[in-house]
């Protein structure tokens, strides 16, 4: 991974400068949100292919709120809230009812994408850029605006991660989730309740997609439907590779973050290459063949 970065900035020497990086970081901001939420549930053997459509769908939400001159709070809190809905129905249909992650997610996602054409009577967009700025204003301090000279998304999405650390290392939830994901049946066994546990996973992917769709929209100043769907294949990778960064080959939110960082690194890297989506493709599915190639050396 370092030996690409320095290819990048031996063939474009911009590439490590620090305007470019900055920029790197508030562009993966997004990307971050989206991935954490999808290895919480892969941390525990599932997955959510639900997560870019309910970010897709949350900024539209948001937008189309604004637009009709609705409270500027609500196109915080509604959104939010229908990632909660989304999040807690994939955690009954998966955790209590039994239903294959792969598959009631994929159903969501396909719902969700449906509701969206519906909603926005096919695929009209919300446009936000040309609302007067005494609307927009703090909406897109999101994913504009800086706080003591750092963009107030980064900082946003650091807070967040703190949160979903303690979450995950400090909290009895945590500690469950990692027993389940280890091992489900010494978990069983020790009492934790497996159900509840693998549904929070799907509850807090759904609620950090949301976010990821607001910072989204607030950067953009558009919402369109589909237009986050990019994002899933980029979060897989996310993931994938942060598995490489943890020291046991495990699902961490560190490693994500980092993975997040370099997948947003790369495609800037392509970018400014002039490189296309074919290219961009082949790299990613490398990059996750390799890591798992790399983690299942570490454990032989």
């Amino acid at each position: 991974m370092v030996l690409v970065l320095l290819a990048f900035e031996v063939l474009r020497p911009i590439y490590l400068s620090p305007a470019n990086l900055l920029s790197v970081a508030t562009q993966s901001t997004i990307l971050i949100v989206m991935a954490v939420g999808l290895m919480l549930t892969m941390s525990m053997r599932g997955v959510d292919l639900s997560v870019a459509q309910v970010a897709d769908a949350s900024g539209l939400l948001a937008a189309a709120l604004i637009v009709a001159g609705q409270p500027l709070w609500l196109a915080f809190v509604a959104p939010v809230a229908f990632g909660l809905v989304t999040g807690t129905i994939n955690a009954v249909l998966m955790a209590y009812l039994g239903v294959p992650a792969i598959i009631g997610t994929l159903g969501m996602m396909f719902a969700v994408r449906g509701g969206e054409l519906i909603f926005s009577h096919g695929a009209q967009p919300q446009i936000l850029f040309t609302l007067p700025p005494s609307i927009t204003d703090v909406f897109f301090f999101i994913g504009r605006g800086r706080i003591l000279g750092v963009p107030a998304s980064i900082v946003l999405v650091l807070l967040l991660m703190g949160l979903v650390i303690l979450l995950v290392d400090r909290s009895a939830l945590g500690r469950r989730m990692e027993a389940v994901g280890g091992n489900a049946r010494a978990a069983f066994l020790a009492g934790v309740n497996m159900r509840a546990t693998f549904g929070w996973g799907f509850v807090l992917s759904g609620v950090l997609a949301a976010i990821a769709g607001i910072i989204l929209v607030s950067r953009a100043g558009i919402a369109a439907p589909r237009g986050a769907e990019v994002y899933l294949l980029d979060s897989f990778v996310s993931v994938f590779l942060g598995t490489v960064l943890s020291p046991r080959s495990n699902f961490t939110v560190l490693g994500t973050i980092g993975g997040a960082l370099f997948v947003s690194l790369l495609g800037n890297g392509l970018t400014l290459l002039g490189l296309g989506a074919s290219v961009k493709y082949l790299v990613y599915g490398t990059a996750i063949l390799a890591a798992i190639a790399v983690n299942r050396l570490r454990s032989a």
